[in-house]
């Protein structure tokens, strides 16, 4: 698919009647495992590209450049639409209408910006100061006018709470944003935005906290949210993973153990599409296809 029609199914996926599940993915290989694991879309974590890029937390070091490799990577891996953490726009409405430009060009189908002061931090991480809704509409204006395909999609994420999250949302979607994203800090919250905001909703699900503890995607399109993202999922897995996989290599001095936790290096041809690279080396290097095949 390219980007333009992934840009269309996205626009598809929120025409229905359906809730979407996006889990977000932090590098081109959890987004593959994503898209194999057979979802229709795909986030990603501005938390979990901190990480994995800088091995720091959300706090806004990682750089417009790095993001924007990150992301053209990531949306060439998969083959399903990919919506992308924008952070605050990376500076101001100037820099946000650049920041459109560019993701758009790098293959994402949607972004989201926020409204904290930069740089901006993870709200789990510390407290966030808020720009003025009036500077937030000029980011979204100009997010507006720099796409140049009218199916990328355009959300509006605010950090306030309660009564003013709701104000800031509705007024995002009276400027032109295409959908919001309040952060719910109960359950209270959860069942109250979509009753008293008046447009497509995005949440994003943290492990463990109240709000969504217990709620499934289903239950949270039942109560109005289109999207339904899990920024952490997949990151904390791998890293639970990982170093359980790490202290048990440095205990035993030998990965024997592991074995049963592992997936197959057939299996793991097949989630980085190996066929493909054959079939590639077959048909413009001949002279290596048997050495490639034996090799994987």
């Amino acid at each position: 698919m390219t980007a333009a029609e992934k840009r269309k199914e996205l626009q598809k996926l929120l025409r229905s009647d359906d809730v979407i599940m996006a889990p977000s993915a932090y590098d081109a290989l959890s987004a593959k495992c994503i898209e194999k694991a057979g979802f229709s879309l795909c986030s990603t974590t501005g938390y979990g590209m901190h990480g994995a890029q800088l091995g720091c937390p959300d706090n806004g070091l990682l750089a417009f450049n790095e993001m924007e490799d990150a992301l053209g990577n990531m949306a060439d891996a998969i083959d399903i639409p990919l919506i992308a953490d924008a952070e605050g726009g990376y500076g101001n409405a100037v820099n946000t209408w650049r920041t459109v430009r560019t993701f758009e060009k790098a293959g994402v189908a949607g972004l989201f910006i926020e409204d904290q002061k930069l740089p901006p931090n993870c709200p789990f991480l510390k407290e966030n100061d808020m720009i003025s809704t009036e500077e937030m509409i000029g980011k979204i204006h100009a997010a507006l006018d720099a796409r140049t395909d009218d199916n990328f999609i355009i959300i509006a994420r605010t950090e306030a709470r309660g009564d003013e999250a709701i104000r800031r949302c509705n007024l995002y979607l009276e400027a032109g944003a295409d959908m919001v994203k309040p952060l719910p800090m109960s359950r209270e919250d959860m069942i109250r935005f979509p009753q008293e905001i008046s447009g497509l909703l995005h949440v994003g699900f943290a492990p463990g906290k109240p709000f969504s503890a217990g709620l499934t995607a289903e239950d949270a399109g039942a109560l109005g949210y289109k999207i339904v993202t899990y920024p952490m999922t997949a990151l904390f897995a791998a890293v639970k993973a990982m170093q359980d996989a790490m202290l048990h290599l440095k205990k035993y001095g030998c990965d024997d153990g592991l074995l049963d936790n592992f997936i197959t290096m057939e299996e793991y041809f097949r989630l980085v599409d190996a066929d493909k690279f054959r079939f590639m080396d077959q048909k413009y290097l001949p002279s290596r296809a048997s050495g490639c095949e034996n090799t994987l």
